[in-house]
Formats: C-alpha cells, sequence, structure tokens
C-alpha cells in the first residue's frame, strides 16, 4: 500500500505545494483522496494511470479539495479503456457533479456512480479486500474521514512444522496452504491448523480530511497504522488569529495521535503562511509545525510535501 501525495497545501497553492490530494495504490489499482484544483496535473509526474483509478472520495466540498475533480473525470474519458468509477462525498456531491458536466457539455464513455455519505457516517465498502468506513469531522462544512481496513491476512505455512508432522515437500503444501486437510501415505490425517500460524492482521490506514477535532476521530480509529491528518496551523499562529476555521494544529492532532496509539502520522495542508525552506522571506516554517508535532508525537512522523511516496507497512 503506497501513499503519493499530490498536493499538501492549504486554501491555494503556493511555488511549490499544490491543494489537497492524495492517491493511495495497492492490489494494482489507486484510489484518490480530495481532488483538488491541479491534480490531474499533478499525475503527470507519477506513474499513475487515470484508467487504473477506482474510487474518488471527497471528503467535503471546499474547493481547494474538490475543484479538480471535473477536469479528472473528463480527463479520464479519454483513455477508451477506462472502466467505471465511483465517487464518495458528502451530500451536494452530486448536484455539483452533475451540474458542471452538464454546462460544460462533458460526456463521460465510462460508467459513473456517485455516493452521497449519510451525515452520520456510514459504512461504504465491504468487499474481499477491505472495509472503508465514513467517520464525521468537526468543520465548518460537513466533512469526512475515511478508515481503511483490509482484510486479515492467511497466516503463514510453517514448512519446519510440516516436516515434524511427517508432510513430504510437494503438493501436499499446496492443499494445506489452500485449507484443505491432508491424508499422509501412513493414512495419518494432518489439518492445516497444525502447519499454518494464525491470521495476520490487515494493515489500518485513515485519510481525514479537514478537522478541528482529531481527538474525536482518533477514538474512533485507536492503533491505526498510518493516519494522514492536516496540520494547517501551529499553536503560536493560532493564538495570534484567534479562530482555527475549522482546522487543527500540529500540537492538537500529535497529542491525539500520542493518546490513541497511532502508529504512524503524516501531516498535510499546511497554511500558505509556512515556507517550506526556513529563512526564507516567511516568518513561518514547516519545521515550526514538524518541531510542534515532535513535542507531542513519539511514533513515526513524516511532513508530507508534494509528489512524496509513503510505503504503509505491513503489521508484524
Amino acid at each position: 500500500m503506497e501513499l503519493t501525495f499530490l498536493g499538501t497545501s492549504s486554501g491555494s497553492p503556493t511555488a511549490d505545494r499544490n491543494v489537497a490530494a492524495l492517491a493511495v495504490r495497492w492490489n494494482g489499482i489507486w484510489d484518490l483522496f480530495d481532488c483538488g484544483e491541479g491534480t490531474q496535473h499533478q499525475l503527470t509526474a507519477t506513474p499513475l494511470a487515470l484508467p487504473r483509478l477506482r474510487r474518488i472520495y471527497i471528503s467535503h466540498l471546499h474547493g481547494d479539495h474538490c475543484f479538480g475533480l471535473f477536469g479528472v473525470l473528463g480527463s479520464r474519458s479519454m483513455d477508451l479503456t477506462a472502466g467505471a468509477l465511483t465517487i464518495f462525498g458528502p451530500p451536494g456531491v452530486r448536484e455539483m457533479v452533475e451540474v458542471v458536466l452538464a454546462r460544460s457539455a462533458t460526456y463521460l464513455d465510462y460508467p459513473l456512480d456517485i455516493h452521497e455519505v449519510s451525515l452520520d457516517g456510514e459504512r461504504v465498502i465491504d468487499d474481499d479486500g477491505a472495509t472503508v468506513d465514513a467517520i464525521p469531522l468537526v468543520h465548518r462544512l460537513d466533512s469526512f474521514a475515511w478508515s481503511i481496513r483490509e482484510r486479515d491476512r492467511d497466516g503463514e505455512f510453517d514448512v519446519d512444522a510440516a516436516a515434524r508432522v511427517g508432510v513430504p515437500r510437494g503438493p501436499l503444501f499446496g492443499d494445506l496452504q489452500r485449507g484443505e486437510s491432508v491424508t499422509l501415505d501412513d493414512g495419518r490425517r494432518v489439518d492445516p491448523e497444525a502447519v499454518i500460524g494464525p491470521p495476520r492482521r490487515g494493515r489500518h490506514l485513515v485519510v481525514a480530511g479537514d478537522n478541528s477535532d482529531p481527538e474525536r476521530l482518533f477514538a474512533q480509529t485507536t492503533g491505526a497504522d498510518m493516519a494522514v491528518h492536516e496540520a494547517t496551523y501551529t499553536e503560536a499562529t493560532l493564538a495570534k488569529i484567534g479562530d482555527d476555521h475549522g482546522h487543527s494544529t500540529a500540537a492538537r492532532v500529535a497529542s491525539a495521535a500520542e493518546r490513541h496509539g497511532i502508529q504512524r502520522l503524516a501531516l498535510t495542508h499546511f497554511s500558505a503562511r509556512y515556507a517550506s525552506v526556513p529563512g526564507t522571506s516567511a516568518a513561518e516554517s514547516i519545521a515550526d509545525v514538524e518541531a510542534e508535532a515532535r513535542a507531542h508525537f513519539a511514533g513515526e512522523l513524516h511532513l508530507a510535501r508534494d509528489l512524496d511516496r509513503l510505503e504503509v507497512p505491513l503489521p508484524d
């Protein structure tokens, strides 16, 4: 499972940061989480192909999270190999998409399904690969996080255990790995449980939209392997401006993640006031955001930059 950050700025792009979009790729396909203006241009710098895009999750309808959607939908239609696509988002996303496509005479050559999520949250995906739950957040508009849980993986085949019970190398190994009991030449029956370890937990990824209450979110996603969350401000900045505008500070996110056992934390959606490189004309930099977060979080921390790629490792 690989994350590619396509945009990491809040509100408007900067010289080196586009607005919000994140690609998550696994099992040969990929999903898009938010789609700010310029997302399709960012994709040209990645190996991600639009025909392989399966689902788009829109956290909320502020423009920096969805104004790039229409370009992506139209460009995807130019490749005749593109299959069906599903959009998940808050109430209003269907009308927004349908009106823009109609008024711009944009016709799609693939099936498009738009699912508006209940404001109370709901499970939007439940298939053989994973479940995806929409979790309501606290923001100025209806906003969601997406909690993605992979199905548990099969236990590992123990070759030494198989040898101890007398299973010869060969086709019987495959039968046992498929969950079938086998009978040995001496008449003994060997069940898969004797040579296969317990199921291994799948990965748990949380991708949040804009949100001023990470404590409430992480209380519902305790122990996630990775969380991606906005850190629009630092506490020092918030003290100056006096209104969080429905956003979080680095300290607020990091301390909540620490309390709820989040293993890895990726911060994004930084205010344009923070320069990417310290010592430039801006008084504050991303280094200030990072320092505040590290003071509150002991796990693996990443301050996302555009086109960064992060691997979500399999749990031990």
